[in-house]
């Protein structure tokens, strides 16, 4: 019946353009989310993740430890500072978990002098046995990387239950 009713509203939407009348269902009850792994995962435990864990390689890269046993969620948050030096500056950052990138951003906003900061974050669900190393990449032009290198902060969200989700579009016939 649910299926019904969302592609009901997706074939409105798409005829008529209707998608921004449809009224939204609503908001789920309010319940609160405990941070940790489920109990499917014991012995596992969703550790803060301070600056402890991190070290700068370089100008351009930090990593920061995972520790083993893990099992939960992270918002990510990686950040690059650069000084104006030349007209046109770009910066640039990328976040890789374990063998994983997590994605790449470019900052495309123009800037005429001082410092700026960029940042991106990154959402994951970890489940490791073994320590796991993530990268902060950070690269720019026309402007000085601060000599400390890209900052990454690591912050608990609650365990939603979600271990995959991923849009597509099947093929048309």
């Amino acid at each position: 019946m649910r299926k019904a009713a969302m592609a009901a509203v997706l074939l409105a939407a798409t005829a008529g353009g209707a998608l921004a009348q449809t009224p939204s269902p609503p908001p789920p009850p309010a319940q609160t989310i405990p941070l940790g792994p489920p109990r499917a995962f014991p012995g596992y435990s969703q550790p803060q993740i301070t600056a402890a864990s991190c070290r700068a390689i370089n100008s351009a890269e930090t990593q920061c430890t995972i520790p083993a046993m893990t099992a939960g969620r992270y918002l990510i948050e990686a950040a690059g500072t650069s000084t104006w030096a030349a007209a046109d500056p770009v910066q640039a950052l990328g976040i890789q978990v374990g063998p994983t990138p997590c994605g790449r951003a470019q900052d495309k906003q123009a800037w005429t002098k001082g410092p700026r900061t960029f940042r991106m974050d990154c959402v994951v669900s970890v489940l490791t046995d073994r320590p796991l190393t993530v990268f902060a990449v950070y690269q720019d032009s026309h402007a000085t990387k601060d000599p400390r290198g890209p900052s990454l902060t690591f912050r608990q969200l609650p365990w939603d239950g979600l271990l995959a989700a991923a849009p597509f579009v099947p093929k048309q016939q």
